[in-house]
């Protein structure tokens, strides 16, 4: 059987990796997006999904280890690692990933590793029937490997998949920079969505696999070859340009928005029949959103809006800097949203009876829900190059401080007019949320919550714009080639 891709055109794998492309943990990821959104602005990465990834990132792992000169076991470890390094992700990815480990400290790396080495965790009951019923067929087929001379460590495999720091190759899947994992997840994304413009080649397959041959293994260490400067800041252009693109999808980030805000009412408000347990994350995207989303009572209004593709209103979204700040708005969001719903219920003066309506029908606590974007743009690589002699000055060093787009967004309506009496007379005044009310809003977060964080209009400052400007300083941090 031939398998193509749109990428990479035929894959060809050793039959060792023919025989698990079957596997139900990977057919499970068949109806698992690579995104955690229906992203309407990009269509065609809507229907992404994590399946052809894996399938993508082993392609390329069987590159590598060729360039590496890996033992016959290594590149067989590797390329298992690779092929399974997302069969514990949950529906909907990090968005119900939080949820879960919120309420039952859910841990993807954790629960992956016990998957791989054949145990039975607490997030794997029924034996780990992952999908429709079925275990993992890896344990079985590396066995039958082990009889024909192949020696297989499923140990290993699970360290190198879960980015174990005692495992050397763990840096080729989960690198703190780039690795074979985010290699084909950004240029799979973007040439999905349709935003890819290469300058280093005519295809993006031909630049998948120079980066693939871009690694050097030295003293147990991976490093970035430098005579791949050229290719590898291509790639980091293009997930630039990729995450912005995201970035200033506002739609798209309402959407997400919802979807992971719906998540969180069956854990907030639990109904008979539609009791979200610790093994839901082993369900694909529809069938969750058939057997939890649209059936609870009260996540359904808004997955229904979101099937619709009619998103809540956009009060404006943030940028906010400083150190781990994404963790930090993470654990207070519901501080956010509660102090900038006090703040519109004020100025948009919602009768009560309004209110009550609105939260009733959607979104049950505050009228403003709140969600969050780490900015991976500009990342330097520079510490990952091995005898690199060019400048390491560049403005995106490696100490500069993270970044995270803050969005607000709410069902309310936030225009229009209202009728009241001014002087024994009727009037009617404008009733609209403006540029002014976000500018009380910062105020607000900066004086409260968010103090001790930089805080300003996401596209009025240098790290927060959305429109690509060039500096003199590339974003590998070096001025170029000595």
């Amino acid at each position: 059987m031939k398998i193509y891709d749109r990428l990479y055109k035929e894959l060809q794998f050793p039959q060792l990796i023919v025989d698990l492309l079957f596997c139900p943990g990977l057919l499970r990821l068949r109806d698992v997006r690579m995104a955690n959104n229906q992203f309407v602005a990009f269509p065609a990465f809507a229907s992404t999904t994590r399946y052809e990834h894996s399938l993508g990132v082993c392609f390329l792992a069987g590159i590598c280890a060729s360039h590496l000169n890996l033992s016959e076991s290594q590149k067989m470890e590797l390329m298992l690692a690779c092929l399974y390094h997302d069969v514990g992700t949950p529906p909907f990815a990090h968005a119900m990933e939080e949820v879960l480990q919120r309420e039952f400290g859910f841990d993807h790396e954790a629960n992956l590793r016990q998957l791989l080495i054949g145990n039975t965790g607490e997030f794997d009951y029924e034996s780990a029937q992952i999908y429709d019923g079925k275990m993992l067929r890896l344990n079985s087929v590396c066995q039958r490997a082990k009889k024909k001379g192949i020696a297989i460590d499923l140990d290993r495999i699970a360290r190198i998949a879960t980015g174990d720091p005692s495992e050397p190759l763990s840096l080729l899947v989960c690198g703190e920079g780039m690795d074979l994992d985010n290699i084909d997840n950004i240029i799979r994304a973007s040439t999905a969505m349709g935003i890819i413009d290469i300058n280093y080649s005519t295809t993006a397959e031909k630049l998948a696999h120079s980066l693939a041959r871009s690694f050097v293994l030295k003293d147990n260490k991976v490093y970035y070859d430098s005579n791949k400067f050229f290719e590898i800041s291509e790639w980091q252009r293009i997930r630039d340009v990729q995450y912005t693109a995201i970035f200033d999808s506002i739609d798209d980030f309402s959407y997400q928005t919802m979807i992971k805000h719906a998540i969180g009412l069956l854990i907030d408000f639990r109904e008979d029949g539609c009791m979200m347990s610790k093994t839901a994350w082993r369900m694909t995207d529809s069938t969750f959103t058939c057997a939890y989303l649209l059936k609870h009572s009260k996540s359904r209004a808004i997955m229904q809006r979101v099937q619709r593709c009619e998103p809540f209103n956009c009060l404006g979204v943030l940028y906010v800097s400083g150190e781990n700040v994404s963790r930090y708005i993470n654990e207070h969001l519901p501080e956010i949203e509660a102090m900038v719903s006090e703040y519109l219920i004020s100025h948009l003066n919602y009768s009560k009876d309004k209110q009550e309506r609105t939260l009733k029908a959607l979104i049950t606590k505050n009228v403003v829900v709140a969600n969050f974007y780490p900015d991976k743009r500009k990342r330097s690589l520079s510490k990952f190059f091995l005898n690199y002699q060019g400048s390491s000055d560049g403005f995106y060093d490696t100490d500069q401080k993270s970044g995270a787009l803050l969005g607000l967004f709410t069902p309310l309506k936030t225009s229009g007019y209202r009728t009241e009496n001014v002087d024994g007379q009727k009037k009617r005044l404008s009733n609209s949320f403006s540029k002014a009310d976000l500018e009380s809003i910062i105020r607000i977060l900066s004086d409260n919550c968010l103090s001790g964080f930089s805080i300003e209009e996401y596209g009025s400052g240098l790290h927060g714009q959305s429109n690509q400007a060039k500096t003199e300083f590339d974003q590998l941090g070096f001025f170029g080639l000595q």
